[in-house]
């Protein structure tokens, strides 16, 4: 309809573009600075098509991911199909915590949020379609992630540029803040010795899937040749364990015939003192098995030694071993640490960078001293006891896990007659 007017009176189709682009702008300034931190106060509610972790310390066999169906419940162990939409985590936490120690006794619950259900945009948007939920946010924060107004690119001004600058580095930093995330994943597997595993989640954009995917492909190969290097390490230093233990076995084996040997002399020794005493042999026959005694007696010290450095070194393999895999799991510990402080000050990032695309926007609307004369309508489409059902929305209000917003352009009355 625009368009069609446009041809008729070039001059007001002009003004309204430049409206438009206007009321776009002065919108993402409301986000910085009239947005109320008030949602944070309240604990997210689950939705459904959210996916959770849950994590029970004390029986692994009951921890992992589970999605929540279109009914609002999960499918979970032991308890069967338990309902969790509308639900707090820590209600859902407390819930099953109680359930589960009445069949087993000791067992402590954690649950999380590990994925959200995506949130969509149509209307009046540079790029309609499916976007990452975070909890908190409002319509007007989804509308900047849509890119805003469609308009002509050739009213674009600097203002705008900018705007799309920021939004690329809105997609860097969510793209830098999956990698720590599937990073942590495969610290957390060589960690607890399990195997690496990292679905792409499907509300993931087409464009963003290769990138993503790229990034799962990488933590996993260098998991493998991590993992290969270990056996390898492991491989070794267990045969060179058996090589040890074999060397002990023979000269424990040789120790043992020696000692009979000894002990065969010893008797031989006595035989000839006795003989030496009754005149019956020389002095030097005696002497003579002596010194073969004496002989036998050091050979066996030396291999007593040699058996003791074999054990020695048989120990110290063994201590090789077990610091091989704590080596591991330390180093592994090390980086979940710091990993923890890299995704906090990426997630502050991005709340920074929503930011700066309001102070862009504040910018333009300072340069353009025309009142408002456009109005955007926001609606949302959602799931209210299994009805999909459509109300009003403003800008500040917040958007759900799941919600299809709409956005939508409104002329005043007195404009849209001038227009027909």
């Amino acid at each position: 309809m625009l368009i069609k007017q446009k041809n008729k009176r070039p001059g007001m189709g002009y003004r309204i573009n430049r409206m438009v682009a206007a009321w776009t702008f002065s919108s993402l300034l409301l986000l910085s600075s009239t947005a109320s931190p008030a949602w944070a106060e309240e604990p997210y509610k689950i939705a459904s098509g959210d996916v959770l972790q849950i994590t029970v310390y004390g029986d692994a066999g009951l921890s992992g991911t589970f999605p929540v169906s279109v009914d609002g419940t999960i499918g979970y162990p032991i308890l069967g199909n338990i309902p969790v939409v509308d639900h707090s985590i820590s209600e859902v936490t407390n819930s099953i915590s109680t359930a589960l120690l009445q069949h087993i006794p000791g067992l402590s619950v954690s649950v999380a949020v590990k994925e959200y259900a995506p949130v969509f945009v149509i209307g009046d948007v540079q790029k309609p379609g499916k976007y990452e939920y975070r909890p908190g946010m409002i319509a007007l924060e989804l509308f900047a992630l849509s890119g805003g107004l469609k308009q002509d690119v050739n009213q674009l001004n600097t203002a705008g540029v900018q705007l799309v600058s920021a939004r690329q580095d809105y997609s860097d930093t969510s793209l830098q803040l999956f990698a720590q995330d599937v990073k942590r994943t495969r610290l957390e597997a060589e960690l607890n010795n399990k195997p690496f595993e990292y679905v792409l989640s499907s509300d993931v954009s087409t464009e963003d899937q290769p990138a993503r995917q790229g990034v799962i492909d990488s933590e996993r190969k260098l998991f493998e040749l991590r993992l290969s290097a270990l056996d390898s390490q492991e491989k070794a230093l267990k045969a060179q364990k058996e090589n040890y233990s074999e060397e002990i076995r023979t000269l424990e084996e040789s120790t043992k015939l020696r000692n009979d040997e000894i002990s065969l002399l010893e008797q031989n020794v006595n035989a000839s003192q006795q003989l030496v005493d009754k005149g019956l042999t020389a002095q030097s026959t005696l002497r003579d098995t002596q010194r073969q005694l004496s002989a036998m007696r050091r050979d066996s010290l030396e291999f007593g030694s040699f058996l003791a450095r074999a054990k020695q070194n048989e120990n110290a393999v063994e201590q090789n071993l077990l610091a091989l895999h704590d080596q591991r799991s330390n180093d592994a510990a090390k980086e979940l640490r710091d990993i923890d402080l890299d995704i906090i000050r990426l997630r502050k990032k991005l709340s920074f960078i929503v930011q700066t695309m309001a102070e862009i926007g504040a910018t333009a609307q300072r340069a353009n001293t025309r009142e408002e004369a456009v109005k955007l309508t926001f609606s949302v489409v959602r799931d209210v006891n299994g009805e999909y059902r459509e109300t009003e929305l403003s800008e500040h209000d917040q958007i759900k896990a799941g919600d299809i917003l709409r956005a939508q352009l409104t002329l005043p009355k007195e404009m849209a007659k001038g227009i027909n």
